[in-house]
Order: C-alpha cells, then structure tokens, then sequence
C-alpha cells in the first residue's frame, strides 16, 4: 500500500513501512513540508496514497483519498515508530481497498 505520514508524526514510520513492503514517504520527502494540508491531500490522491495523520480537524471532510486517523498517545514514546508502523502494516492487512474517506485505526490494529 502506498501512505503518506504527515509531518506530525515521526519519519521513521515511513522507512519502517518501506521495510515492510509498503511505498511510504513524507511531505519532506516530497518537497512538501510547508504545503497546505488541501495541496497534501491533492498530492496523495494524484499518487494513490492513504495520509496517515493525527490531525483528525483538518483532515476530517477529505474524500478525495483515504486518511487513517491515529494518536501518537497510544504508543509509548520510546517505541512509537516502530508500533504505530506495525499497527499501520496491520491495517492495510486488513484494508486492502480503503475508500477515499476518514478511517480510525481500530484498537484492533494497536
């Protein structure tokens, strides 16, 4: 699955989710790193990618690509990359075909 981790949360996930097997970048990577979040979801939906973010205010009325809301406060800190990236890998596992709309990572997945 392609994503793209908003710049909120830690690049790391991104190369952990590269490991994993998946297409994963961020807006820095993309050149994108001071962009609006509306030109970051016309980015993602022109390149196939689902936003994983944090920032559910923003991001909450998107229907042009999928998003997956998360909280970095379900993590400990000292392991957030790595968990949130497994979580990630076990959503898309399970999410084969998100559609183009908000989707929670279910507790399920953490």
């Amino acid at each position: 699955m392609r994503f793209l981790i908003d710049a909120m949360l830690p690049p790391r996930v991104a190369e952990l989710l590269n490991e994993a097997g998946h297409d994963a970048t961020t807006p820095f990577e993309l050149g994108a790193h001071n962009l609006p979040d509306d030109v970051l979801v016309q980015l993602a939906a022109a390149d196939g990618r689902v936003i994983v973010t944090e920032n559910a205010s923003d991001f909450a009325a998107v229907t042009a690509c999928p998003v997956l809301f998360v909280r970095k406060s379900w993590w400990p800190s000292a392991s957030l990359s790595a968990r949130l990236a497994d979580a990630v890998d076990k959503w898309a596992t399970a999410n084969v075909d998100p559609g183009p709309w908000p989707h929670w990572l279910s507790s399920g997945h953490r």
